[in-house]
């Protein structure tokens, strides 16, 4: 794939004006020392965009190997970090805090992007599995899905994200997450 610069893999250009790297490390089913040496070693290689997400609970060891990068010459804007909120049924009045935690987890005060991690919502579950596809959960989540929405446009409004977006939504999820945000989402990572 072309980036923006027009070089191979490079980067590509958000809504926001924002620069994504076209290739970042993904954190999932990463723990412990080995994520913490993963991401120190990505980003000694010049990895540039760390995708995670609270509920794969790793977010600290995330924070470390940071910590320990912006101690020498990275600074905080050279990394492109990704986070995700998985929702579930009682999530809604807690966005906020769900990123204020990633955000002190990870040692940083903004996020680069925050995605919806499924189009659905869940009573219960695993962050890294899809929510079961029930249709009335289903449908309980369409009904709150502006509000959702709504709660993450407020999370670019106050500075804790730069950009929001979505991840596994399909082209009907989409169409009607269109109808009523104000913010478009920056990205659907698949």
């Amino acid at each position: 794939m072309k980036g923006k610069s027009g070089v191979p893999g490079d980067f590509f250009v958000l809504n926001t004006g924002a620069k994504i790297p076209a290739i970042g490390l993904g954190t999932w089913q990463s723990g412990g020392d080995l994520c913490v040496d993963a991401v120190k070693t990505a980003l000694s290689v010049g990895y540039r965009h760390i995708d995670c997400a609270h509920l794969y609970g790793n977010e600290i060891e995330v924070g470390e190997a940071l910590n320990e990068a912006f101690k020498g010459s990275l600074k905080r804007e050279d990394v492109f970090l990704t986070s995700k909120l998985y929702c579930t049924m009682n999530s809604l009045n807690k966005i906020e805090n769900y990123v204020r935690v990633s955000l002190k987890n990870l040692g940083v005060s903004y996020l680069d992007l925050y995605l919806m991690h499924w189009p659905e919502s869940s009573g219960f579950g695993d962050a890294t599995d899809p929510p079961s596809k029930s249709g009335s959960e289903h449908r309980q989540f369409l009904s709150r899905l502006k509000k959702v929405w709504k709660a993450m446009e407020g999370l670019v409004d106050s500075g804790l994200v730069r950009a929001i977006g979505v991840s596994n939504f399909g082209v009907n999820q989409i169409k009607e997450l269109l109808k009523f945000a104000k913010i478009v989402p920056a990205v659907n990572q698949a």
